[in-house]
């Protein structure tokens, strides 16, 4: 089995972090949102793919309280063997409500997907049984994104962190830890 396709095994499912948010609890001290990630490949989803083409499209939902983000990811595997997220804009004429793994009816087209300029592609090592990664990203001048992940069978570790002139805006240095409750 490639890294890639050790890497999406590890990836696909549905996670969530009760467990995470049951020891805080525990511990009197909630310091992480609940949280639901749905990951799921897509390929099947977007027409005029080419019949060589090598990566796996992700659908990723990310379910906040109060918030929905979805997101767009292709995985490739590079010349070294290591997986390399890019992130893709979803397609303007499909709403976030609608950009979801379970609707028969999104149809997106190759041709017309465009590639992220404002996020740097995440490369992966493997490490100790799972994959790194981090990226860091610009937004604007002063506006930085900072993700961390590790995954590994069953688990997903992620730290997202969105700093303005040096300040935390949103997210979590600590990562939300993701435990998989659901394999596809």
């Amino acid at each position: 089995m490639s890294n890639l396709e050790t890497f999406l095994s590890y990836i696909c499912g549905e996670f969530n972090n009760d467990n995470q948010i049951l020891e805080q609890e525990k511990n009197g001290n909630i310091t992480h949102p609940k949280a639901r990630h749905v990951n799921n490949i897509c390929n099947h989803k977007i027409k005029n793919i080419p019949k060589d083409f090598k990566g796996k499209f992700v659908l990723e939902e990310s379910y906040y309280p109060k918030n929905i983000m979805p997101h767009l990811f292709l995985f490739t595997e590079n010349e070294e063997g290591k997986v390399v997220l890019t992130s893709y804009e979803i397609p303007n004429d499909i709403s976030k409500e609608d950009f979801r793994n379970d609707n028969e009816e999104l149809v997106m087209d190759f041709n017309t997907l465009e590639v992220s300029e404002k996020f740097t592609p995440m490369v992966y090592d493997y490490v100790n049984g799972g994959f790194e990664g981090e990226s860091i990203s610009f937004f604007s001048p002063v506006t930085k994104f900072t993700l961390k992940e590790r995954t590994e069978e069953g688990t997903l570790y992620v730290s997202e962190v969105f700093e303005n002139n040096g300040k935390i805006t949103f997210g979590f240095v600590e990562p939300i830890v993701y435990t998989r409750v659901k394999k596809f």
